[in-house]
């Protein structure tokens, strides 16, 4: 009996949510044919990985300037994809037409869910996003809040509303559905990660994003601790006592020997670090509210601690660093979420 067939688009703006879909997609191939339609960073992602079934579309993406978000050119950016919707359809309905999945999911990817809507296809949406619009947030302060009240109208458009949601985050015990929602569940964590078992061998992990800069690079030499960095890898001569790799094979082993984790505050990252109970000092990025979330619930579940503003950043800035001693949540919920996407086989 051949395999059912599901397409999963994926947002290809950062490694996020392509991580978070990855860890779905390895546990699902045992029961299914998966096609990945993405484009960006997640294409890079698992066109790395060599992974069979993968397919380009058009994406959303935001324009960097400095070390911000360029929200005027990111506007632009999505009012031109939008003008060109037509063709980014007709290009990724040509690939659904040769694949004829039998579900679909997206992962705050724009193209698949309006695909399925029309061709009356099973489909569910699985994201972090959707705490945004779909969850009151407990403690939120006041201009996150009105952030959240600010971006619901765009993240409904991402995502059609007659799609049903699963909100994945590092925070669950946060979130209270205020609109209707499949599940709220915890992290998805890739099985790179679940293997291993999380050591302390005393050095600092930094992941290093350009859009941050060398700041991250700044915080870690203020620690005084042997320190390993992911990415960066053109700094390495100005920092002649780090050890650089290149982001991608080894990070999950690093991750889980390091003391204390400096990063910026994306969500799939922070539910990693949980998982292993790491310490972990976040940079949100400016300009990137949502990231903003992510850094507040992070010093909220005593993970560690947000530099808010890096200009002010002091060695008594992370003294309470030292202080913490997060508790490893072994949360992993993939076979949740495979169980609820397996379902629409049967229930639609």
């Amino acid at each position: 009996m051949p395999k059912p067939v599901l397409i999963y688009g994926v947002c290809g703006e950062g490694l996020g949510h392509a991580a978070r879909a990855y860890a779905l997609i390895e546990r699902l191939e045992r029961d299914s044919e998966v096609h990945i339609l993405t484009s960006g960073d997640a294409f890079e992602f698992f066109s790395g990985l060599g992974y069979p079934h993968l397919h380009l579309v058009g994406g959303i993406r935001f324009v960097k300037q400095g070390q911000s978000i360029d929200w005027a050119a990111s506007i632009l950016h999505c009012f031109k994809f939008v003008a060109s919707g037509s063709t980014h359809l007709q290009r990724a309905t040509a690939i659904w037409e040769t694949i004829r999945p039998d579900v679909a999911i997206t992962d705050f990817e724009p193209l698949v869910p309006r695909i399925a809507l029309r061709n009356k296809i099973p489909v569910l949406a699985i994201d972090n996003q959707s705490k945004i619009s779909h969850c009151q947030l407990k403690d939120l302060p006041r201009g996150l809040r009105i952030y959240q009240a600010m971006i619901t109208p765009l993240i409904e458009w991402m995502v059609p509303r007659s799609v049903p949601r699963v909100v994945s985050c590092f925070h669950p015990e946060f979130c209270i559905p205020k609109k209707k929602l499949r599940a709220i569940v915890g992290p998805l964590i890739r099985s790179a990660i679940t293997r291993l078992q999380p050591t302390d061998q005393g050095f600092v992990l930094v992941y290093y994003k350009e859009v941050l800069g060398e700041r991250l690079l700044q915080a870690a030499k203020e620690l005084k601790l042997p320190t390993v960095v992911f990415g960066g890898m053109h700094l390495a001569h100005r920092w002649p006592d780090f050890e650089f790799k290149p982001h991608g094979t080894g990070f999950a082993e690093a991750l889980a020997a390091c003391s204390i984790l400096i990063c910026p505050a994306g969500n799939q990252l922070l539910g990693e670090a949980r998982f292993f109970g790491k310490r972990t000092i976040c940079f949100p990025q400016k300009g990137q509210h949502e990231q903003g979330i992510n850094a507040f619930y992070m010093e909220k579940v005593g993970l560690g601690t947000a530099v808010w503003d890096p200009a002010k950043l002091r060695p008594d800035s992370l003294d309470a660093i030292n202080s913490l001693t997060p508790t490893p949540y072994h949360c992993n919920e993939v076979e949740k979420v495979v169980q609820l996407i397996l379902s629409l086989l049967t229930n639609g």
